[in-house]
């Protein structure tokens, strides 16, 4: 918190090695938490590729700045030691050379990790009371204030409309959205309707690259990129920061958030793993205390359940309704056997044999969140897929009883199917649940009908599913 208030605090610490003698400097932002480093990385890199009296000596301001990592500073004091570069601290007196100088060294590490340990440790303990008294958060979302650990609406004037000469504060701005998402059906078509309504450009994100400004001479230039966004209780509103620009990841929370229903949310994201990433859970897997601000909620609880409702509803539309003819049929279908990510496809090639081949990766491996490298080709998966499925009919064959009597739907069946059909590309309503749901009974009747009267045949089956060829 500090850091983020004091926006020069890299900065005077940069100005400081200048000072010290120091011509090539590196530096990362991150947790002390993380094993991840970038500069720490990158200059045991460059300092391995060295010859020896390359380089006197390496500075730094304490030990922490290079000892957050055990892993990383004891691999860095062997290359070190190989190069005989002298360590030198500006705040504290080390040698590592000498035998009290590597049990200091210890030592500070050790205090190092059990100071962040005793911070972890109070933080858990202060959401634990925060739960068991529900207060709220000390971060709003988007449409609230915090106001005496309790949420209260925001009322701060945000933006207006030209077309209608529409006026909206910030908690009015939020329920638009959800009366946008109850209009248009679907988490995509709310965002890309807020952002037209509202004049909002939408920039697409260009493809990922890590920096590499860690590794070379730091200038003012540099320095004055470096910006701490301040996330206090004074300014938790994503404006002027980020803009009203939406993304899909990022308003699908916000929809789902149980804070706009009168409820507080607790343990939305899994244990990180490696102390890398923390990866969010499904938000039906998340822990929430109803009735904390009841009085300042946007929508009903009813309201919030319709909302989950709808976007299980489309999960499984999104590949049927693509008019794009490059769809992923893998969608949400394969994940890493590493860390449980979800693969996405990252590159393709043409061949002549197969057409398209796309590769398929874990989507959190570019981040540095998991190890596992791995490609999969989309010919691989479909193979794996075709023994199952061909596995699966062979099962089922061997349960049903052999006739020859072909299965004809009666034409009550089909109008029922296609009636059925017909209602769910309609918009959610009421009445138009009641009457699926009344149509899928009628369905099941004539299906259990007919199967009482002819036995299903598994010629079809044995000729067509187990046939590989069937499934491409």
């Amino acid at each position: 918190s500090e850091q983020q208030v004091d926006k020069g605090a890299l900065k005077k610490q940069i100005e400081r090695l200048r000072g010290a003698g120091c011509t090539r400097i590196y530096w990362d932002i991150q947790s002390r938490t993380t094993e991840t480093r970038d500069g720490l990385e990158r200059m045991i890199g460059d300092l391995a590729t060295l010859k020896k009296g390359e380089v006197a000596s390496i500075k730094f301001t304490r030990i922490d700045r290079i000892g957050s990592s055990s892993r990383l500073f004891y691999s860095l004091l062997e290359i070190l030691r190989a190069k005989g570069i002298k360590l030198h601290a500006l705040d504290q007196a080390i040698d590592p050379d000498t035998l009290g100088g590597e049990l200091t060294i210890d030592m500070l590490l050790a205090a190092a990790k059990f100071e962040v340990r005793m911070v972890t440790e109070r933080l858990k303990s202060d959401r634990r009371h925060r739960r068991n008294q529900g207060k709220s958060h000390r971060i709003a979302p988007f449409g609230y204030q915090v106001d005496g650990d309790k949420y209260v609406r925001d009322s701060t004037p945000c933006i207006c409309l030209i077309d209608g000469q529409k006026e909206f504060t910030v908690f009015q701005l939020a329920r638009y959205l959800f009366d946008i998402f109850f209009r248009m059906g679907s988490v995509a078509g709310a965002c890309r309707k807020f952002h037209e309504e509202f004049g909002i450009s939408v920039v697409k994100a260009g493809r990922w690259k890590k920096q590499s400004a860690g590794s070379r001479l730091i200038t003012d230039e540099d320095l004055s990129q470096v910006i701490f966004t301040p996330q206090n209780n004074n300014s938790p509103l994503r404006y002027p920061y980020t803009g009203l620009q939406f993304s899909l990841v990022g308003i699908r929370n916000l929809f789902t958030n149980p804070i706009y229903a009168g409820g507080t949310l607790y343990d939305s994201y899994h244990e990180a793993k490696k102390q890398r990433s923390r990866n969010r859970k499904h938000f039906d897997e998340w822990e929430v205390i109803w009735n904390t601000h009841d009085n300042e909620a946007i929508i009903t609880f009813q309201e919030h359940e319709r909302v989950k409702e709808m976007i299980r509803g489309n999960r499984n539309n999104k590949w049927a309704t693509n008019t794009d003819k490059d769809i992923n049929p893998f969608s949400r279908l394969v994940n890493c056997n590493n860390c449980g990510a979800s693969m996405t496809r990252h590159c393709k090639r043409v061949t002549k044999k197969y057409g398209t081949i796309y590769y398929y990766q874990c989507r959190r491996w570019r981040a540095g969140g998991c190890e596992n490298n791995k490609m999969i080709s989309s010919v691989k998966l479909e193979e794996q897929v075709i023994k199952f499925l061909v596995r699966e009919a062979e099962k089922l064959a061997s349960k049903i009883e052999i006739d020859d009597t072909p299965i004809v739907e009666s034409p009550e069946l089909t109008a029922l199917r296609w009636s059925l059909s017909s209602l769910e590309k309609m918009p959610f309503n009421s009445a138009i649940e009641n009457a699926k749901e009344e149509i899928r009974g009628q369905i099941n009747a004539f299906v259990i009908k007919s199967e009482r009267s002819n036995p299903v045949s598994a010629d079809w089956i044995i000729v067509g599913f187990s046939d590989p060829g069937y499934w491409i």
